[in-house]
């Protein structure tokens, strides 16, 4: 299957209950993993990608793996680009064949947030390719930005109608309600009533960002009220890293890379598949190819 565009299959995930699963890939063993787990369980799938990775390995390869693996699935695969602040970025990845990009503008007052989030917008939908965009704080770290507690900062409602009005055919809003990226110190304070403001008043899918630590109760909340998307990434990370790790600690004088690197691979698609589970979008592929 061609990878396919996000917008449509996260309309469709959020008018039906579920959420998809947007992993952040590594290199193509992670994404190999991202796709093989989402195959097994039936399940549409997003592989999204760091600045810092598409700088690493350049936005041409990265989009020729996603786009074999998409091609040799079953599934609708999506291929974004996450946290991106460079326009030139996102114009390679976008004339390198992504399916979409993410430009964040967070950190900028509003207005010129609005301003060059719409520029995305307009170089983004001119070719065909969904926008994410971003309002509010969120906070931990996320490629080379940190976000300390005390900058992160909820989305002001009033700005996220303005915003979402004036870029009604974003393919997906993420609006800051209280995760944060990395690994949380204790439990999240999600912003249930803000969410629920935000999705009763626009139709545009919600992004869920610091997926990694939340509980499934916390998940199905969210999801519920209506997040599509929900990002996993330094969880994904650490497996990458576990899955050599433990398997040197099992058996140190192994020197056969291929183990390892098959080590890696189940170790990051069990997650993949646990997460699918729980965000419901297992058996849903059919349906979320059809919608895109």
């Amino acid at each position: 299957m061609a990878l396919v565009p996000m917008g449509p299959m996260l309309r469709h995930a959020r008018a039906n209950g579920y959420g998809i699963a947007a992993y952040n890939m590594i290199d193509y063993n992670s994404a190999a993993s991202i796709v093989a787990g989402a195959s097994e369980l039936n399940a549409p799938i997003i592989v999204q990608v760091s600045v810092k990775t598409v700088k690493y390995w350049g936005a041409k390869p990265v989009g020729s793996w996603v786009r074999m693996l998409a091609e040799d699935a079953t599934v609708p695969v999506a291929l974004h680009l996450d946290h991106c602040t460079d326009l030139e970025v996102i114009k390679r990845c976008i004339d390198a064949g992504w399916t979409s990009v993410m430009f964040d503008g967070s950190s900028l007052p509003f207005e010129e947030n609005l301003a060059k989030s719409g520029e995305a917008y307009r170089i983004a939908t001119s070719a065909g390719v969904g926008l994410e965009a971003e309002i509010g704080a969120i906070g931990g770290v996320e490629d080379d930005k940190v976000v300390n507690d005390d900058e992160s900062r909820l989305a002001d409602f009033d700005e996220c109608i303005a915003f979402c009005k004036e870029m009604p055919d974003l393919a997906v809003f993420a609006p800051a309600i209280g995760t944060a990226h990395g690994f949380y110190k204790g439990e999240a304070k999600i912003a249930y009533d803000l969410l629920d403001r935000i999705t009763q008043s626009i139709d545009i899918p919600i992004a869920l960002h610091g997926g990694t630590g939340l509980s499934t109760d916390q998940f199905h909340r969210c999801i519920a009220s209506g997040c599509a998307k929900v990002n996993i990434s330094t969880g994904h990370k650490r497996l990458f890293i576990d899955g050599f790790c433990d398997l040197r600690e099992e058996k140190p004088k192994l020197g056969e890379p291929l183990p390892f690197i098959i080590a890696q691979r189940d170790a990051m698609k069990a997650d993949v598949m646990a997460m699918i589970r729980t965000f419901g979008s297992d058996g849903r592929a059919e349906e979320a190819a059809d919608a895109a």
